[in-house]
């Protein structure tokens, strides 16, 4: 008993830090064109709050980290997938 409260307060003594933020696009150059459809509606827009119904329709990603270049190139299986 004596040893799991000694191995216990060994392991709670490390302080904790913040998750550490990794951007995905940091060594992505400026010229490189937007990935999503959403992306590419809102250069050069003001973020605005917008209805579910006002979106624009999904595209249908495949779960890959595709580069083309130095340039993000996601698969698109799908596109203007409609929600209900």
């Amino acid at each position: 008993m004596l040893l799991a409260v000694i191995m216990f307060a060994a392991v709670s003594a490390a302080p904790t830090g913040d998750m550490p933020i990794i951007n995905p696009k940091a060594g992505q150059p400026a010229n490189c064109p937007a990935t999503s459809r959403y992306e590419a509606s809102r250069q050069g827009k003001t973020p605005r709050a917008q209805k579910l119904n006002e979106l624009p329709d999904a595209d249908v990603y495949r779960a890959v980290y595709r580069r083309i270049g130095k340039c993000e190139a996601p698969i698109i299986v799908k596109f203007g997938v409609v929600g209900r």
